[in-house]
């Protein structure tokens, strides 16, 4: 997943509400967002080579979602799974347990990420990076954050300013009002003057010019784009709402994960 937007205890209703949008090859095989037996969780799909995912909620409210750090294009084939991590943390369910499994990870078993992890009373960001012997994390303030494809509002990214930019004139509105206006949000496609782009990291084999299109909200590129989109909202011990569309969000419908299945 690459961009993740947090409104924390800034909603008058819902102390929590996280909208995200998975970015991924168009080529790597995934399945719908769903329901999960084990560990019990709503998640936003999995990834079908790994298994893993990249965001869900417990039915009591524990929250994990992930993010991969900016750097090559195509990363390295990684021994441990990204999404794995996912996985394990909603097994888990609580901060605590999340932070002593983290304390035992090897970042350079894994290509870099950013794992947000919480609920309606605590929220954390962790963060994995490969130079690094052990992970690190931090509580998230109150307020409206953004957590791309680096550290939590990372300046210098012209799509982290795009986001909050839109979803400030929202954040206070009754929730069916504030959905309408995050879905707009991920579906959005602005590209940012190629001059406010930050350089490349070393590693990547991109330009600045090529990495323009990768700096929408919802990206569309011959072989890499937005696959799909979530917004949850959390109260103290359980799910709220839990909305999903299994395509772009410019192209398809969110669905409530919360709602019987129909019989039709």
């Amino acid at each position: 997943m690459c961009t993740l937007l947090i409104l924390r205890h800034v909603h008058p209703e819902w102390p929590l509400i996280l909208a995200a949008n998975r970015d991924e090859l168009y080529a790597r095989p995934s399945a719908p967002a769903q329901r999960l037996a084990s560990p019990p969780a709503l998640v936003a799909g999995l990834d079908e080579v790994r298994g893993g995912t990249w965001m869900g909620v417990t039915e009591t409210g524990f929250f994990a979602g992930l993010t991969n750090q900016r750097g090559a294009f195509t990363p390295r084939q990684a021994p441990a799974s990204r999404g794995e991590v996912v996985k394990e943390a909603l097994r888990l369910g609580s901060i605590e347990a999340v932070e002593r499994y983290l304390e035992g990870l090897d970042p350079a078993s894994f290509n870099p990420f950013n794992l947000l992890y919480g609920d309606a009373h605590h929220l954390r960001v962790a963060y994995a990076r490969p130079a690094s012997e052990q992970l690190t994390w931090s509580d998230v303030p109150p307020g409206l954050h953004v957590l791309p494809n680096d550290v939590l509002d990372a300046p210098g990214i012209p799509k982290v300013a795009r986001a909050r930019l839109l979803a400030e004139a929202s954040v206070h509105r009754p929730w069916p009002e504030l959905v309408s206006a995050l879905q707009h949000l991920m579906a959005d496609h602005t590209l940012p003057l190629a001059e406010s782009i930050p350089e490349p990291p070393a590693d990547s084999h991109l330009s600045r010019e090529q990495t323009r299109p990768y700096q929408a909200l919802c990206i569309h590129t011959p072989a890499y784009g937005t696959r799909s989109s979530a917004i949850v909202a959390l109260a103290p011990g359980r799910v709220a709402h839990f909305l999903a569309s299994d395509e772009p969000p410019c192209q398809h419908a969110f669905r409530d994960l919360l709602s019987p299945p129909s019989r039709e």
